[in-house]
């Protein structure tokens, strides 16, 4: 895995840029690391994208709720520097690739946030792989299907993890997922 900073956010919160191997090739990440290394925090935390994003859109939000937590922003597979699947994939195939990324980072339990398409992966997620998905943020329309963890629904704009004023964005994700 290749780790190249990309800055030093407010706080002391490291965000750096990493490649983990997927079943589509390599997955392109944000990471956000608490100053004292991130392994010993809270629950890592998950951030995927709409489509046409990237991960790097949410790295306002990632430096803030890095504070405490390992956070990990992926270009799902087919966007931004991330390989991609030839021909159409559905959000099952997206969240299996993420699934590629928890057992290469071996993390035992997440909390995910999923704006858009992002949204419909985290739910997925969500139920695939049940005991390892914590909790579970969204931003965008409705699911249809409701996953068993609990949910968080920020409201129908997909960007509003990625744009000022992120502090009662970030106050809500934070207090959600600390309850």
């Amino acid at each position: 895995m290749a780790t190249k900073i990309r800055r030093v956010a407010a706080g002391g919160v490291k965000l750096r840029r990493m490649y983990v191997d997927c079943r589509y090739g390599q997955l392109h990440l944000v990471t956000a690391f608490a100053p004292t290394g991130g392994f010993d925090e809270l629950t890592p935390l998950v951030l995927l994208h709409d489509d046409g994003g990237r991960g790097a859109d949410f790295d306002s939000c990632a430096a803030l709720l890095g504070a405490d937590r390992s956070v990990y922003a992926p270009d799902l597979p087919g966007s931004g520097a991330s390989d991609g699947p030839t021909g159409r994939v559905s959000s099952a195939d997206l969240a299996m690739a993420i699934t590629d990324l928890f057992d290469q980072l071996r993390l035992h339990e997440v909390d995910v946030v999923g704006c858009g398409r992002g949204a419909l992966v985290a739910s997925e997620l969500a139920s695939m792989r049940p005991r390892q998905v914590r909790r579970v943020v969204i931003a965008g329309s409705a699911l249809a299907v409701l996953p068993q963890q609990p949910l968080l629904h920020l409201g129908e704009d997909t960007t509003l993890p990625f744009h000022a004023p992120l502090g009662p964005v970030v106050t809500r994700i934070r207090e959600f997922l600390d309850s």
